[in-house]
């Protein structure tokens, strides 16, 4: 769970008529990531021609809502053959499924146009009975729609002129509905108003109720038909699209394939955990594994109920190949960060029950409910610690101190939490160096020994200083001999004193700048105190003119809403900054390449 998962490198040479079974094979097993670098595109039409289809057929799927069902490869002896039959299938079931498409567009466009109408109605109906003049009016015409505020005034200028009876009603901000009511003979020049100030006209059809059951049951008409096509072709389709994708997936991996003496070959990666495995079910071919130095694509092992924080990490950036699996030192230090900031054993219960509803009901934002469940128990830990209960505190014995009440150990806690971080990154860092067996990173880099050496030196000559009042003429004499040996390695690296100073200076002030920024850790607490401080004042001042009445208890309610939602989400902003720009500084890299092994049945 510290490094990414080994991977071996893996060349199958093929005998050229087993090819198609042993690709196959292979993608069924599903643990080899393909090496892609070097393509041939021999089977360019084949591949395309598959491709078309499958996004067809998926298009198919997505307008009926059917959702993928794969079952992995059989073997296909005449491909041809298969797609040949699949155009026809689709075809048959394309045209139909373009003209319920066509029909749902057109039944939406309308339930619009019935719900503008009622949008409309609703506004004139304070000041003429809409019903009744839709239905009864027959000497007189009216139009009716939808109009900016301004071109409502242009249009009442234009038809006064005509003597005409225009109604208009505010609808939206800074739109209008109006009616105007005319003569046959002024047909002409109320649609040409109409047409010149673009008013959206609204037929006096979709004023009627009969009108809209009649819309309501061509919906309810369309929904069944829709029902019966995914009933008669759902698995037809599902079955066409999981041959594809196979299909697809297996034209890709062909076009990975090479040449070589004895037969195909195809080059890849695969984990050293299912290597032996995979050895034993492949046949027709030979496996030969070897070891090799540089990139590789990255599987990491994190526990399931951390899984999510690879999401917050991988929209950074994605970890090499032998560094450090960032996602297990990221969400503690998360969970840590997030709980101090936030730390109230009621608002951590309420964070976590919304992030446990969220996980449960939504698979959309699952992940992003278990970030907020896992830090909602933290907040609970913390809340213990500090002694609060939706801001009350003394309810019970406070385990660590009471932030608002104690300042200056909440700044000096904080701090004590950036050091603390800040120093893992330099361990992390130092761990990668020996796993990558890149040495020389050891003394050279921002996450280097030395300058983890240079990082606790200055705080030593800090605390010595200023809190001890003791001489730290010697400890600053080794500083500065620190100081010249990282120097003497960055000049040799960039082979120019200035660049070598700048750099030197840059990187000694962003070390102390980055620990300083940790102060906004215990800022955050006190803040989440002060809010409540806020709160309670003002139910006080309400409670000494009412008393603990309805308007009392509804602000306490509402302002831990309020602090509930705010706060929680600046400091999970906060949070993830400190993450990524102090905290990842140092060992984290990135530019890695996901491990995605070439899989016929993949639900991806």
């Amino acid at each position: 769970m510290l490094f990414p998962e080994k991977m071996l490198r893996v060349k199958i040479e093929i005998e050229p008529e087993y090819s198609n079974t042993v690709l196959e094979l292979i993608g069924n097993i599903g643990s080899l990531h393909i090496d892609e670098t070097k393509t041939l595109l021999s089977n360019e039409a084949e591949a395309g021609r598959v491709k078309m289809l499958l996004k067809l057929v998926q298009k198919y799927m997505a307008q009926l809502e059917v959702k993928p069902k794969r079952r992995g490869s059989s073997s296909v002896s005449d491909i041809e053959h298969l797609l040949d039959q699949t155009e026809e299938s689709l075809i048959v079931i394309g045209t139909k499924v373009d003209d319920l498409s066509l029909r749902l567009k057109e039944a939406k466009e309308e339930r619009e146009r019935f719900e503008r109408a009622a949008t409309v109605k609703v506004a004139l109906g304070m000041v003429i009975d809409m019903d009744r003049l839709s239905r009864d009016l027959k000497t007189i015409n009216m139009h009716i729609g939808i109009v900016t505020m301004e071109a409502a005034e242009l249009l009442r200028l234009a038809l006064k002129q005509k003597k005409l009876l225009l109604v208009d009603r505010p609808l939206f901000e800074q739109t209008s509905a109006v009616a105007v009511f005319y003569e046959e003979e002024d047909d002409r020049d109320v649609r040409r108003a109409f047409s010149t100030l673009k008013v959206n006209e609204i037929s006096l059809d979709y004023f009627s109720d009969q009108a809209f059951d009649l819309q309501k049951q061509t919906e309810e008409q369309i929904t069944l038909d829709k029902k019966t096509m995914v009933d008669r072709y759902g698995q037809r389709l599902q079955s066409i699209e999981s041959q594809l994708y196979a299909l697809h997936a297996l034209e890709k991996a062909k076009s990975s394939l090479k040449e070589g003496d004895n037969g195909l070959i195809l080059e890849g990666w695969i984990p050293e955990s299912v290597s032996k495995e995979f050895v034993k079910n492949i046949d027709h071919a030979a496996v030969t594994f070897s070891s090799f130095e540089g990139e590789a694509p990255v599987l990491l092992e994190t526990p399931l109920a951390l899984k999510p924080f690879e999401k917050l990490i991988s929209n950074f950036s994605y970890p090499r190949y032998g560094e450090v699996n960032p996602v297990m030192p990221f969400a503690f230090s998360f969970l840590i960060l997030f709980g101090i900031m936030f730390g109230d054993v009621g608002h951590g219960l309420v964070i976590a029950l919304v992030g446990w509803l969220v996980k449960k009901q939504s698979t959309q934002y699952a992940d992003l409910g278990q970030i907020y469940y896992l830090s909602g128990i933290s907040s609970v830990f913390f809340g213990f610690l500090y002694g609060s209960v939706f801001g009350v505190h003394h309810l019970f014995p406070c385990l660590l101190f009471t932030p608002i009440e104690n300042i200056q150990a909440t700044i000096i806690f904080s701090i004590g939490i950036g050091i603390a971080i800040i120093t893992l990154s330099f361990f992390l860092y130092i761990l990668t160096a020996i796993k990558r067996k890149e040495l020389s990173m050891l003394f050279v880099g921002e996450g280097s020994l030395l300058w983890l050496l240079a990082y606790w030196f200055t705080i030593g000559i800090f605390v010595k200083s200023v809190v001890q009042q003791m001489d730290i003429t010697y400890e600053l004499m080794f500083l500065s001999l620190l100081l010249l040996v990282i120097f003497i390695q960055m000049l040799r690296k960039t082979r120019q004193k200035t660049q070598a100073v700048i750099d030197l200076l840059r990187e000694f002030m962003d070390t102390i700048t980055n620990t300083i920024s940790f102060l906004r850790v215990g800022a955050f607490a006190l803040a989440h105190g002060a809010l409540f401080m806020a709160v309670f004042s003002m139910a006080k001042m309400i409670s000494e003119t009412y008393g603990e009445s309805f308007f009392y208890w509804m602000l306490i309610i509402v302002g831990n809403v309020v602090i509930i939602v705010l706060e929680g989400v600046i400091v999970t902003i906060q949070t993830l900054r400190l993450e990524y720009y102090e905290f990842f500084k140092r060992f984290f890299k990135g530019g890695g390449t996901p491990y995605r092994p070439y899989n016929l049945s993949s639900k991806e």
